[in-house]
């Protein structure tokens, strides 16, 4: 009985200091960059929105965007940004709305069902006001 408590208690041990579950590694490349330049969706002011992609932990096939505006000049203002992606899922788009004013704003992030495999993530503004980003990358 002893023993049984002494690995009872080594296995709580062993759980109580695991650390959480974190992201695999995504390899990517992004040939155009991580962000888009545009104007928003008042005055015309002139912006910026950073897109970062990563593997979503435990969930294979699946990639998270994180969709952050940058800040806009004359702002506040807002974008509505475009994903779209092909991968063994097939092909797919989801939209995602950021707002600031001068400073940079609140991060939006997404999971996405890519499949697993080589993928490619396309973002632009839309309507179209800008720049657009791609990703080629192997999901988990």
């Amino acid at each position: 009985m002893a023993a049984g408590v002494v690995a009872a208690a080594g296995v709580g041990a062993f759980v109580a200091g695991a650390q959480p579950a974190q992201a695999e590694p995504l390899p990517q490349f992004a040939p155009f960059g991580t962000t888009l330049f545009n104007f928003g969706n008042a005055n015309f002011c002139a912006g910026a929105i950073n897109i970062a992609v990563e593997a979503t932990p435990q969930r294979p096939g699946y990639v998270r965007a994180h969709v952050r505006p940058l800040g806009y000049d004359r702002g506040p203002c807002g974008n509505q940004v475009s994903l779209g992606w092909v991968g063994s899922a097939g092909a797919r788009h989801h939209n995602v709305f950021v707002h600031t004013a001068a400073t940079p704003g609140e991060v939006v992030s997404v999971d996405l069902f890519v499949g697993m495999g080589p993928a490619k993530i396309m973002a632009a503004s839309w309507p179209m006001q800008g720049t657009f980003t791609e990703w080629y990358l192997l999901v988990p």
